[in-house]
């Protein structure tokens, strides 16, 4: 499969402090969502503008469907507009003065990419406005709609022309989060239908998740880790990565041994600890070991990492309990899903199974702000 984006090594600088985009390459096969997931400040938007032609890159080659459209090396810089593809910002970016129809058609009308004729407009519009669920708000103005509807007129604008690659930056963040969850569903629906490339850009997890064929997360300017969802969740590179993911428990320890993929963690008084590892550890090393707190199990012995705890704090939350459990010096967050507390304050038996622990060098504070 082709790649419909491909970016080499790119750089962002602005002026001469540290690059917010370091050295970043990807690719986008052809019919892929890409999400780029981070922090503010991590250079997932910047990346984008790069891509949109918005912001010129320090160094680096971006191709579009094939085509060079960046590489300041050899002095080339195509212009936004030529580089056939679509945008969805975070503000609604509609015309106010224009209908639904009107804005949908705009593009269809004013591009210079191809002439297509009254009848045809109509066809695609029409076409694009029930894709998107709008089909009967065609000839409403488009200040009469909701901030959902209005993003859907944008994203329909984007979608009418089928530009070879569609860059989403944030779309969802300004709606109210039930709102958000099914537009999010929906999005993906959408761009399935139509076989569209895209980009997305965000800082929510579960927005990743959902919409991502791979996930790229970033910090710092730097790529971390791309790949599927299921393995960014299970298998996450560094640290950072975890944290940053969800997994919100760091036991802090030192490495007694390693064997291929897997390490034992003395972690002091509460014992010893088995856990996966991405990274070559010593023996002797500071390690953390992080963990999700859905992954451990309450009231449970497993056959490893069985340990005997002490329930602090619970706090019922509906749908979900959260308990605090300390072992050993050591403390954990854990998730129950279920409609009532089970577990008292007080003893407590706990398992963290080996193969959802993984230990990273320790390297100092992670942080995800």
């Amino acid at each position: 499969m082709s790649a419909a984006l491909l970016i080499e090594d790119l750089v962002k600088k602005f002026g001469t402090g540290k690059a917010a985009v370091d050295g970043v390459s990807f690719d986008v096969p052809a019919g892929e969502i890409v999400v780029l997931l981070g922090p503010s400040g991590c250079g997932k938007t910047t990346t984008l503008r790069c891509v949109a032609g918005l912001e010129h890159p320090t160094g680096g080659r971006i191709s579009i469907g094939g085509r060079v459209v960046s590489e300041p090396e050899r002095g080339t810089l195509v212009s936004p507009r030529e580089r056939d593809i679509g945008m969805v910002f975070q503000s609604y970016a509609v015309w106010p003065h224009m209908t639904v129809h009107q804005n949908v058609a705009y593009p269809l009308k004013y591009r210079r990419k191809g002439a297509d004729s009254g009848s045809n407009i109509e066809t695609k519009v029409r076409e694009t406005l029930e894709l998107v669920g709008l089909g009967e708000y065609a000839q409403r103005p488009v200040t009469s709609l909701s901030g959902g509807q209005m993003q859907r007129v944008a994203l329909a604008r984007s979608l009418v022309y089928r530009p070879q690659l569609l860059l989403l930056d944030e779309p969802l963040s300004n709606l109210d989060s039930k709102l958000r969850i099914r537009l999010r569903d929906e999005l993906r629906r959408i761009l399935k239908m139509t076989g569209m490339t895209g980009l997305y850009v965000t800082h929510d997890q579960s927005e990743a998740v959902v919409l991502g064929d791979r996930i790229g997360v970033m910090k710092d300017g730097k790529l971390l880790q791309m790949a599927p969802p299921g393995e960014i969740y299970n298998r996450p590179a560094d640290s950072f990565v975890a944290n940053f993911t969800g997994a919100s428990n760091v036991l802090k320890g030192k490495v007694l041994e390693r064997n291929g993929d897997q390490a034992v963690i003395d972690l002091g008084a509460a014992g010893r600890i088995a856990a996966w590892t991405p990274q070559p550890l010593s023996p002797g090393e500071n390690a953390r070991v992080a963990l999700r707190a859905e992954n451990i199990r309450l009231g449970e012995r497993g056959p490893a990492n069985s340990f005997t705890g002490r329930v602090t704090e619970r706090r019922y939350q509906g749908m979900q309990t959260i308990y605090d459990v300390e072992f050993g010096g050591q403390k954990v967050g854990v998730l129950e899903l279920g409609t009532a507390a089970r577990h008292n304050d007080g003893e407590v038996a706990l398992t963290l199974p080996p193969d959802t622990c993984w230990a990273y060098r320790d390297e100092g504070q992670v942080s995800v702000d």
